[in-house]
Parts: C-alpha cells; structure tokens; sequence
C-alpha cells in the first residue's frame, strides 16, 4: 500500500491523539488511587482522634485501661475493613481504566481506519482481492478456453 505524506501526517495525528488519551487514562487512575489512599488516611486520623479523646476523657486508671484495650480489637477492625476497601478500590479502578482503554483503543483503530481511507484511498482487503481476483477470472469463461471438463465418476 502506498502511503502520501498527507497520510503519514494523519496517521501520526490519531495515534499523537491516542497516546494522550492513554496519559489521560493514566493520570485519572492516579487521581483515583490517590483519593482512596485520601479516605483510608481520614478513616485512620478520625479513628486515632477518637481514641486519644477517649483516652483524655479518662476519669482513672480503670477506665484508661479498658479504653486501650479497646483500641486492640478497634485497629483489628480497622485494617480488615482497610484491606476490604483496598480490594473494592482495586477492582473498581481496575474495571474502570480496562474500560475505558478498552473505548480508547476501539477508537483509535476506527480513527487509523479512516484517515488510511480517507486520504490514500486504501480499501479494504476484501475489495483489494475481489478486484485482483476480477482480473484473471474473465480466463475462466467459455470464450477463453476456460472450461472444465466434467468428472469422469465411477458407478458403484
């Protein structure tokens, strides 16, 4: 196939298009993860916060002791339901950039498709074929000598 600079130029410009679109799909999903990494650090400061208020609000020994004590099966919680939304965070973002990547390289390829198309004129290999394969089919009609003979079969 040849290809004009006209092409070449419009080929360079989609795919220029595509790699931005990636970056931009990168930089989103970058965002993402950083607000989740946000809401984990916010749950933990919340949740130290209110523990070390408690811990003030102890009126003696007793009460210090069974506050922190508390904080033992408050920070197992707590990373549980941290490794759940880490997991949660990770399919989601995940879903989410396969998604659009998935868009992002349909897209792309319809847009090579045209500008080939649209500026060398290029068809697609089917009709590229057919029209090759007209050529040489006018050799098998009658008037060419093309004819077949017909297959002896043998009866059984």
């Amino acid at each position: 196939m040849y290809l004009d600079a006209k092409s070449s130029l419009s080929l360079f410009k989609v795919n220029l298009q595509f790699y931005f679109r990636v970056c931009d799909l990168m930089r989103e999903n970058t965002l993402r993860w950083g607000e989740a990494g946000s809401r984990s650090l916010d749950t933990c400061a919340t949740e130290l916060e209110s523990a070390a208020t408690r811990m003030l609000d102890a009126s003696d020994w007793n009460t210090l002791g069974v506050v922190s004590s508390d904080l033992l099966w408050k920070a197992m919680q707590l990373q549980t339901q941290a490794v759940q939304q880490l997991a949660e965070t990770t399919l989601a973002n995940q879903t989410a950039f396969n998604s659009a990547a998935q868009k992002a390289v349909a897209s792309w390829q319809q847009a090579s498709s045209a500008a080939l198309k649209e500026t060398s004129g290029a068809m697609p290999i089917s009709t590229t074929l057919q029209d090759y394969l007209q050529d040489y089919l006018h050799l098998l009609t009658p008037e060419h000598g093309g004819r077949r003979k017909p297959s002896a079969r043998k009866s059984h």
